[in-house]
């Protein structure tokens, strides 16, 4: 036997710190199954010490084959609670958990009638970064949690941790319950109760918020015991927390006022204020300006002098830039807008995981009145602010569908009302499909906080099908969080990559590497497509895998954003305050405002400033920002040349006119919504792929007679197709990615690139074979409707010019245009 493993069977764990013996795996294995087992009879608190020992000695000595024996281990389906307690433990200390796995472990014990050991996994759920995990893994966890906090035959210690736990790993709908269970201990007439809740309700942060918190833990405090020791510390913290608030309220008064002291003998700022005054008094709209207005315009021409990058957020732009990066919010979950055709507030596409949608909401519906109030005529920001709420409560739309009586518009019956509950919403920044082939097309659109693990979802879900390839569409991604750039790099690299690195004139350079293996196969083909709106976030990540020589780019060269923005607040200048209920950093519409400085009964953020203070630089060491000369001409174009530039389809002038006009008359949406039900079976084929002929289409001859338009049959079916897609959507529950392979030239050019590296022919794909030639001779062949572009716009503006002048063509013009028809007739033998 192993001399090692002979020591850890039969001396304290402790005293092996120093054994650097290699352990053979089955050695290992038996040893670590033998501590799972003895755990099952261990007091709680010697059952962490063992795990901690046993992680740290053997974790340490076997590395990652320890970590998946641990796993292992816990897919045993007869495990104890203690020795799944134990298992949990022990892989917590290991690198790279599976918090989907260990979150389900825990789930078990907290529903086993071990009730220690029960109150002991929610204390190991609640510190155990959790609440860092995918959404799903959280939901599942605080549920778990919360059912244990509401089950009055729990001890009440156990009932506080589990509460405490769900309230801190669970997402915002969840949090009501566990924060309602620590109130009842709160307010129990039970002093041992009431303690309980109190220190729950402290541990959340929640002293000040809550009245009836702080005189409980005063009393607590003089208590002895170890009730009394964590009240006297939480104490302590509010104490020190309150001078700090204090001291720096007066820093910040104090700056503020040098700062006006400074001001005002400064004969450049005297420049300033006498130039607004003067732009109020003589300037032909100088009365209809605010000075604030003025104020904020001269801060951001400072700022843009500098980069075009760095800018100034007041209040209502700041709140407006927090959201779309966080991209969570309490809501009813749905894209909204006034259409300007009808001046309804419309619902542009619903958010198919959002209440709305589930509520039966569709793309089109009109909200026509919300709990009582009229949306005709109003603005969509007042609108929207009353869509959005606390999660969790109610909200009653009503709502008018195109072949409803007009009259119910401004007089809705309760026949239309639907109440919805709200939710937490997050703004998917993920699109995804397979692609006839195999190949998986991914769309991201922004780097907010869930972009990775939205990528994450998606690659498994396309990895559990026949998989060829993936296709990565950044086109149109202006960026947003730098670790979600590195964290969607890591789905593609192997750990320990540079991403990104920075330079800066006023700190150290950073490194951002890859932290685990890479999601995505290395032998799986990947193509990443960009355009020249590709910015910042996604042009890191594009970089990344072009240097690593993981995926070539395909498209146009990315628009050049490799600069890096720190938001700084003004001296002087704070945000109101208010209760984060939530626990998540920042406010939601529904908390209560705690200090409102200006008593509007609003809450106002502070200004920010977003200053540039780093540029960026791949993993080659190359720059990819772009930089102007003094008059604002390009020095150096920045941004990632693509592996292979591949324009996007473009249309001729009267051609995209003509197109526009069409979708303004809103016919084919019309026909696509009253022959949805009858043909939902050919409408869901056909949104997949319609092979590019319009011979398809039932019906279609008599819709485009009835067009009276010069478009060929071919642009037709494709803007018909686009208005069956929006309405399968809805029927689906799934958005399609923007791209679409039958129209997309960029997209087709990565479908080759991945067929040419698997050696595979894509025209074997009669999907592709039929399609793409159509795409290409969409850009490059003759004209619709056997017309030369060119030609057709001389004839039109003849036309015009004598439509517009009421007259009908003289002799010459007459000719002239007969000639016009000519040629272009010409051009199409």
């Amino acid at each position: 036997m192993n001399r090692v493993i002979y020591a850890l069977l039969v001396c304290p764990l402790a005293t092996l710190g120093g054994a650097h013996h290699a352990l053979p795996q089955d050695d290992f294995a038996t040893l670590l199954a033998k501590k799972a087992q003895a755990a099952q009879d261990l007091p709680v608190a010697e059952l962490f010490r063992e795990a901690r020992q046993v992680g740290r000695i053997l974790g340490d000595e076997a590395g990652a084959a320890f970590d998946r024996e641990v796993e292992r281990l816990l897919q045993v389906e007869d495990n104890k609670p203690r020795t799944t307690l134990f298992l949990v433990a022990t892989r917590l200390s290991g690198d790279e958990p599976d918090l989907e796995m260990l979150a389900g472990s825990l789930s078990t014990v907290l529903k086993a009638p071990d009730a220690q050991a029960a109150r002991a996994a929610a204390e190991l759920a609640s510190g155990a970064g959790f609440d860092r995990g995918p959404l799903e893994t959280r939901r599942s966890l605080a549920e778990a949690l919360t059912t244990v906090a509401v089950n009055g035959e729990q001890a009440p210690a156990t009932r506080v941790s589990a509460a405490v736990a769900a309230h801190g790993i669970g997402l915002g709908d969840q949090l009501a319950r566990p924060r309602r269970v620590l109130f009842e201990f709160l307010e129990s007439s039970d002093p041992t109760l009431s303690g309980r809740g109190a220190l729950g309700l402290a541990e959340l942060g929640a002293m000040e918020d809550v009245q009836g918190v702080v005189p409980v833990l005063e009393r607590l405090a003089t208590e002895p015991g170890p009730d009394g020791l964590l009240a006297r510390s939480y104490l302590k913290q509010l104490q020190i927390r309150r001078f700090k608030d204090t001291e720096l309220r007066r820093a910040r008064e104090h700056s503020a006022e040098l700062l006006l002291q400074g001001n005002q003998g400064d004969p450049d700022l005297q420049r300033i204020g006498n130039l607004i005054e003067l732009v109020r008094r003589f300037h032909i709209e100088g009365d209809s300006v605010e000075r604030e207005e003025l104020v904020e315009a001269a801060m951001q021409g400072l700022l843009r002098r500098m980069d075009p990058h760095s800018s100034f957020f007041n209040s209502a732009a700041w709140q407006k830039f927090e959201q779309d990066i966080e991209a969570e919010y309490g809501g009813i979950g749905a894209y909204v807008n006034v259409d300007r055709e009808d001046g309804l507030f419309t619902i542009t596409k619903p958010i198919y995981s959002g209440p709305a949608y589930k509520a039966g909401l569709y793309t089109d519906d009109k909200i026509v009145k919300v709990d009582g109030w009229p949306t005709l005529g109003e603005e969509s920001t007042e609108v929207i602010k009353r869509l959005k709420g606390r999660p969790n409560t109610d909200v009653k739309l009503y709502i008018w569908r195109r072949g409803m009586d007009s009259e119910l518009i401004d007089r809705p019956t309760e026949e239309m009302a639907v109440t919805i509950k709200r939710g937490v919403i997050t703004i998917p920044p993920v699109h995804f499909v397979m692609l006839p082939g195999g190949i998986g097309l991914i769309e991201l659109s922004t780097f907010s906080r869930v972009a990775s693990t939205e990528m994450a979802t998606a690659l498994h879900n396309l990895m559990e099908q026949d998989l060829r390839g993936i296709i990565l569409d950044l086109r149109n991604n202006t960026g947003g969080l730098l670790d979600e750039a590195r964290n969607v790099a890591d789905l593609f690299l192997p750990a320990g990559k540079v991403v990104v690195s920075t330079e800066s004139r006023v700190r150290s350079g950073r490194s951002y590497r890859t932290r685990q293996a890479a999601l995505v196969p290395a032998d799986m083909p990947v193509v990443v497509l960009i355009n020249r709106f590709s910015a910042s976030a996604s042009e890191i990540v594009a970089g990344a895998l072009q240097d690593h020589g993981r995926a070539p780019l395909i498209g146009q060269r990315s628009y050049g954003k490799g600069s890096v923005q720190n938001l700084i607040s003004l001296p002087g200048e704070e945000d109101d305050g208010y209760a984060d209920e939530n626990r998540n950093g920042r406010r939601d519409a529904w908390e209560p405002i705690t200090n409102d400085q200006d008593g509007d009964g609003e809450f106002d953020y502070a200004p920010r400033v977003k200053l540039t203070i780093e540029k960026y630089l791949l993993p080659s060491g190359r720059s990819i920002h772009r930089s102007l000369e003094e008059d604002g001409s390009i020095k150096s174009p920045g941004g990632v040349q693509p592996d292979q530039e591949v324009s996007p389809t473009r249309y001729s002038g009267w051609r995209l006119k003509e197109m526009r006009r069409i979708q303004g008359t809103r016919k084919l949406r019309l026909w696509a919504q009253e022959n949805a039900a009858a043909q939902a079976e050919s409408f869901s084929r056909l949104a997949d792929s319609d092979m590019g002929d319009w011979h398809q289409w039932t019906g279609f001859d008599e819709l485009y007679s009835s067009l009276k338009t010069n478009l060929g049959r071919e642009d037709v079916r494709l803007l018909l197709r686009a208005e069956v897609r929006r309405l399968v959507e809805d029927t689906r529950g799934s958005a399609f990615p923007m791209g679409d392979f039958q129209e997309d030239l960029q997209l087709q050019a990565a479908i080759k690139e991945i067929y040419t590296q698997k050696d595979l022919d894509w025209n074997s794909v009669a999907e592709f074979q039929t399609t793409f030639d159509s795409a290409e001779d969409a850009l490059d062949g003759p004209p619709v409707a056997a017309m030369d572009a060119v030609l057709l716009d001389e004839a039109l503006a003849l036309l015009g010019r004598a439509e517009s002048a009421d007259r009908s063509l003289s002799a010459k013009e007459l000719k002239q245009l007969r000639e016009l028809l000519g040629r272009a007739e010409g051009t199409e033998k």
